[in-house]
């Protein structure tokens, strides 16, 4: 069975990049499902809106997903991205208009809606990272070697250089000193929607074991899977199976909405555990 080609997938990307990092995944699930991938304020095409806050990008996303006025929808969330899908989980949950029809939530090495953890002699240095635009191409093929487990293909790899070098500094380092620490757990409390919840088996902060402790907490039925030879970097680094997973999961979460969670209390991924 594949996924209703109703139902839509919206993506949102990682801290450093834009809604092109979607590509080699987007690719593989077009032909059968509606996608639409937004470049979050400070980033991509939208690089000089500059900074926002949590709360204004947040009030952003969600006026723009009430204009694309979907029907039946799954939210998928990468790194920074990750935070904003949850929070916007939450808000559907709670009833805000616009936002109904959402299907559930999958989150790519999200980052949590509490404080994102993060060495903090890191955090000190990538915040210098935009001070010498001289630097900028040396400082994003560090970034992207550290955060991935063997690199990127060329064209994946010039994507997320080009990306890297185009965000604001201003947005790099609002998120980096302000918006990854800003603690929305208790709004985001536990959300009755599926949540595939997807770590790199390479990933450092936001490996398996933060995803578990970190996000999983906030979703009645989450679902933890750990994508071998990925770090951080998953939906370059392993686009085919990330899209094989997105594509079971928003199965998955169609069949539930149309049937409820199992009987038991369980959950929609009791028994059927993702390949």
């Amino acid at each position: 069975m594949r996924p209703d080609p109703r139902t839509t997938i919206v993506f949102l990307h990682s801290l450093g990049a834009s809604r092109r990092e979607w590509d080699d995944v987007i690719g593989r699930l077009s032909d059968e499902m509606q996608t639409v991938a937004m470049d979050i304020p400070g980033f991509g095409d939208r690089a000089a809106e500059g900074y926002c806050d949590v709360q204004v990008v947040l009030d952003d996303l969600c006026r723009r997903l009430t204009d694309l006025d979907l029907a039946r929808w799954v939210i998928v969330g990468h790194s920074m991205g990750g935070k904003f899908a949850t929070l916007i989980a939450a808000r559907a949950r709670d009833g805000a208009a616009g936002l109904s029809g959402l299907l559930g939530v999958a989150l790519v090495a999200g980052s949590p809606p509490s404080s994102e953890p993060m060495d903090e002699d890191r955090r000190a240095d990538m915040l210098t990272w935009f001070d010498d635009p001289t630097e900028l191409e040396g400082r994003g093929r560090r970034f992207i070697e550290a955060n991935t487990a063997k690199g990127l293909p060329q064209n994946a790899f010039q994507q997320a250089l080009t990306d890297f070098r185009r965000t604001s500094a201003d947005a790099w380092r609002g998120w980096l000193a302000y918006g990854s620490r800003e603690d929305w757990s208790a709004q985001a409390g536990v959300i009755p929607l599926p949540a595939l919840i997807i770590a790199g088996a390479e990933d450092g902060d936001l490996g398996e074991a933060a995803q578990r402790r970190c996000n999983a907490l906030h979703f009645g039925w989450p679902q933890v899977v750990v994508v071998p030879k990925a770090a951080h970097l998953i939906p370059q680094e392993q686009p085919e199976r990330l899209a094989d997973l997105i594509r079971d999961f928003t199965e998955m979460a169609g069949a539930t909405a149309q049937s409820g969670p199992d009987p038991d209390g369980r959950g929609p991924a009791h028994g059927r555990s993702l390949p």
